[in-house]
C-alpha cells in the first residue's frame, strides 16, 4: 500500500486520512467555516503520530469538488505545497466520487446519484454506476434545481448527498434509498487514491486545480 496523505475539504467536514505501512489513521470533523483552521492541525496530528516525514510520503491526494469554493481552494492549495515542498506527486479526485465510492463500498449500492447544493438555486448531480466495486459509468453536471428531473431516475437508484434535501419532495416519488446527511470523507478517497497511485494516475503539483462552476452552467478548472 503506498503511504499518501488524502485531503478532503469540500463540504462541511474537515477530513484527513493518512496511509502508512498498510495502516490508515483519519480525522473526519463537521467544521463549517473552521477548515482553515482545523486542516492544519489534523495533518500535524496524523504525521506525529505515525513519527512521518512529509518526505516519506509517496503522494497526496485531494478532493478538488464541487462544492465549497473556499474548502476546495484551501484544500488543493495545501495538497500543492506539501508536493511542491519534498518532490512528491498529487493524484485529484471528484468529491463526487468520492461519495459514490463510500456508497459503493459501504451501503453496497450499484446506481448512485450524488447531489450536492451548489447554492444559486443550483444543484451538482454527479452519476455513477458501478459493476462490483468497478465504476464504469460517471457524470457530472449542474442544473437548476426547478429543472431537477425526478424523472430521469428510478427506484434502482441510490440518493447521496447533502444535496437531496433540495429535492425531498420529487425524490420521494421514487421510493429509493436517499442519505442526506453524508459529506465526503477523506478515507474514502485515499481507498480511490492508492488505486489511482498503483495505475500510474498521478499528476504534477500545479495540475491541481479546484474544479467550480462557470457562470455558463459547466465544469471549469479554475
Amino acid at each position: 500500500m503506498p503511504n499518501i496523505l488524502a485531503i478532503e475539504t469540500s463540504s462541511d467536514a474537515c477530513s484527513v486520512a493518512l496511509s502508512f505501512e498498510n495502516e490508515i489513521s483519519s480525522f473526519h470533523e463537521i467544521a463549517p467555516q473552521k477548515h482553515t483552521e482545523k486542516l492544519f492541525g489534523f495533518i500535524q496530528e496524523l504525521m506525529k503520530e505515525r513519527r512521518l516525514k512529509f518526505s516519506q510520503l509517496d503522494a497526496v491526494a485531494v478532493g478538488h469538488g464541487p462544492g465549497s469554493f473556499t474548502g476546495i481552494r484551501l484544500a488543493c492549495s495545501v495538497a500543492q505545497g506539501i508536493c511542491y515542498s519534498v518532490g512528491i506527486s498529487a493524484i485529484s479526485i471528484s468529491s463526487m466520487e468520492v461519495v459514490a465510492q463510500y456508497a459503493n463500498s459501504k451501503i453496497k449500492q450499484k446506481d448512485i446519484v450524488v447531489l450536492v447544493d451548489a447554492h444559486m438555486k443550483q444543484i451538482y448531480v454527479g452519476r455513477f454506476k458501478f459493476e462490483g466495486e468497478e465504476l464504469i459509468y460517471s457524470d457530472e453536471e449542474v442544473v437548476l434545481v426547478q429543472k431537477f428531473l425526478d424523472s430521469n431516475f428510478d427506484s434502482k437508484s441510490c440518493f447521496i448527498g447533502g444535496g437531496c434535501k433540495l429535492v425531498e419532495k420529487k425524490l420521494s416519488k421514487l421510493n429509493s434509498p436517499i442519505y442526506d446527511d453524508h459529506y465526503p470523507n477523506a478515507v474514502d478517497l485515499l481507498s480511490l487514491a492508492q488505486r489511482r497511485f498503483i495505475t500510474g494516475q498521478i499528476m504534477r503539483p500545479e495540475e491541481v486545480l479546484p474544479v467550480y462552476l462557470s457562470g455558463k452552467e459547466h465544469w471549469t478548472k479554475g
